[in-house]
Formats: C-alpha cells, structure tokens, sequence
C-alpha cells in the first residue's frame, strides 16, 4: 500500500513525553509560574511546545532550551512502544523505507534508536538542525519527498497529534494518526490506529 514510512519520534516511537513534561514544568518554575503535569502534557498532544510558551507569553526559544537542560537531566529512560521495533522491520524486510521527522535534536534521536538497536531501520532523521518551519509547514516533508524522489502517493506520515497530521495533508501525502492513548477524537488522519502492529497492513 505504502513504500515509504515517516514517522514523528516523540509519543509516536518512543514515549518520550514523561521527560519532556517535567523538562516543561521545571523551566516554568523559573518564570515563577506553577502547572501541573496534566496541563503541560494535554497542551502538548493537543497542541505543541509553542503553545505552551504562548500560554504563559514567553519567548518560546527561551522556554524550550531551558526545558531541554532539565529534559536531558531526567532519570526518566524512554523506550519505543510494544511492537515499534517489528514495525520498523517488517518495512525494511519488505524493501521498503523509514524516515523520522521530529522536533527532536537528531543526536537525542539517534542516541535513543541505537539503544534499542533501531538506528539501522531508519534512512535519516530530519530534526531541528535542518532548519525547517516546524511542523505542521510541509517543507520538511516536502524536502523528504524531493531528496529521495519519493510517490506522494505511495508514501505517509504518521503521528500522535494533529500537527503532525496536518504536516501530511499540507504536503499532500497520507496520514495515519497513532491514537494508543484515545485522548484526542478530532483529528482528521485519513487512517487511525491504536497499536504498532496495525501499521503492518499498510505495508
């Protein structure tokens, strides 16, 4: 059906979001203001990072270095979801292909896919350093696209929040919205999955 997989990295791979959480709630003690987990992490699946500094109206490349110190700091050790490294095989064995587009630094990912002995799974990461608008824009998918000549058609973009979705429709391409949680019931992917291994029918 699909010949080429991207994926998001964060809460779509791995489950990354405890430590991203408490990176968030540490930086903003140092605006003197108080959240809760709850709040930091619907905001975050609703909408993005940005969302929260536009909240509190903070400069949001501040917050977000600040909460990437406290990030990298967490004892919290993130693992992929159940069935994310058979997924991932299960393309690759079928001649097909990988790629991660996330927010994440692409050392923080490829740190985390070696660990679990995924790296070799992925053809590239696209991350903050390539200097793409940041999702939902297209230009990152559309650069995917262009670099490796990819079929829109044959090719989806799969992930945990409606950015990631949109970034799919804006480049024309399919999406799949990886709905483990049930938490958001809005977002309009063309495909919606509960678990990795549904992934695999559309292989």
């Amino acid at each position: 059906m699909f010949n080429t997989f991207i994926w998001d990295f964060d809460g779509t791979l791995f489950d990354t979001y405890p430590m991203i959480v408490q990176g968030y709630l540490q930086a903003l003690k140092e605006y003197h203001i108080d959240s809760t987990k709850e709040e930091v992490y619907q905001i975050l699946k609703e909408y993005s990072s940005a969302k929260i500094a536009e909240k509190y109206q903070l400069d949001f490349a501040e917050l977000s270095k600040k909460a990437k110190v406290y990030e990298e700091k967490s004892a919290y050790e993130p693992q992929s979801f159940t069935g994310t490294k058979d997924v991932l095989s299960f393309i690759v064995a079928r001649h097909k292909g990988n790629m991660i587009l996330s927010h994440r630094r692409q050392a923080s990912t490829q740190a985390l896919l070696k660990k679990e002995q995924l790296a070799d799974l992925v053809t590239e990461v696209v991350g903050p350093e390539n200097n793409f608008p940041r999702k939902p824009d297209p230009t990152s998918l559309n650069y995917l696209l262009k670099q490796y000549g990819l079929d829109p058609k044959k090719t989806v973009m799969i992930g945990d929040r409606a950015l990631d979705i949109d970034a799919g429709k804006n480049a024309g391409i399919a999406s799949i919205f990886f709905d483990n949680e049930h938490l958001l019931t809005d977002i309009q992917a063309d495909y919606r999955v509960t678990s990795m291994k549904e992934i695999e029918k559309f292989v």
